[in-house]
Parts: structure tokens; C-alpha cells; sequence
């Protein structure tokens, strides 16, 4: 008696629909994901410059930005918003701390400020804003501007 060997099957898996697969999760993505508005609670002009400076260590830049809030409730005085989040003079500190310790031990020292203030506030509320910033050893500050060539 011979016994008999089965012939090994070939396990296949149909590719045929995969390109309408990725089609259907492709068209699912794009209607579902949402796209990320700049949502600023202030209203910013930000004056021309004559002179610019750039920096080469952009992940050493951490913005304030200042000017009149866009919602008349908050009032017509200027405010200070830091990470989309409305912040008073005496908090600066706490957020400079914050920055600084999100930056790490080595680069502490390095941070930059950039001041993001529309054109027509005070000088006077710059000048504070400044003075909180240096009190909390944040020494470097850059402006933003917009250039005109």
C-alpha cells in the first residue's frame, strides 16, 4: 500500500479590493479631521521695521503677544496673551518658569522672548511687561515686525 502526500494549497489573500479600501479610510479621514484655526482672543497690528534680526534656534522662541482683546466684554485696555490664554502682568513670572522648564536644563539661560504688541499700545505697558520679564532673568527679548522691502 503507497501511501499518498497531499499537495501543499496556497494560501492567498485577494488584493482586488484594497485600493478601494484605502480610497473609503482616505475620504473617511479627510471629511472628519478638522483643521486648526488660529483662534486669537486679540486684535494685533504689528508695526513695520526698518532692520531685522533672525534666529537660528527657533525652538528658543516663546511668544507673548499683546494688544486690545476682540471681545468687548474684556474691556479696551490692553491685555498680555500667552499660549491662547489671557495672563496679567503679575503672571509673567509663572509663565517664564513654565517656558524655561519646558526648554531644559542646558538651554534655561538662552530663552528668547518674543513680543508680539500691536502698534498702538503704550510704550508704558511694554516698558512693564519688560521689567517682569527681566525680574524672572528673561533678558533676551526680540519684537515682531512686519518688513517692508
Amino acid at each position: 500500500m503507497k501511501i499518498k502526500r497531499k499537495t501543499a494549497t496556497n494560501a492567498e489573500i485577494s488584493t482586488a479590493s484594497m485600493p478601494d479600501i484605502v480610497f473609503l479610510l482616505l475620504f473617511f479621514f479627510m471629511v472628519t479631521a478638522t483643521i486648526k484655526v488660529k483662534d486669537e482672543q486679540l486684535n494685533v497690528n504689528v508695526p513695520d521695521a526698518q532692520a531685522v534680526n533672525s534666529v537660528d534656534k527657533k525652538f528658543l522662541i516663546k511668544e507673548l503677544t499683546v494688544g486690545f482683546p476682540k471681545d468687548v466684554r474684556l474691556g479696551h485696555s490692553p491685555r498680555i496673551s500667552a499660549d491662547k490664554q489671557m495672563i496679567t502682568l503679575n503672571q509673567i513670572g509663572q509663565w517664564v518658569q513654565r517656558q524655561k522648564t519646558d526648554l531644559g536644563e542646558q538651554y534655561k539661560d538662552q530663552m528668547i522672548v518674543m513680543l508680539r504688541a500691536d502698534e498702538k499700545v503704550d510704550m508704558g505697558f511694554i516698558g512693564d511687561i519688560q521689567s517682569e520679564l527681566r525680574k524672572n532673568n528673561a533678558r533676551k527679548i526680540l519684537y515682531r515686525t512686519l518688513v517692508h522691502n
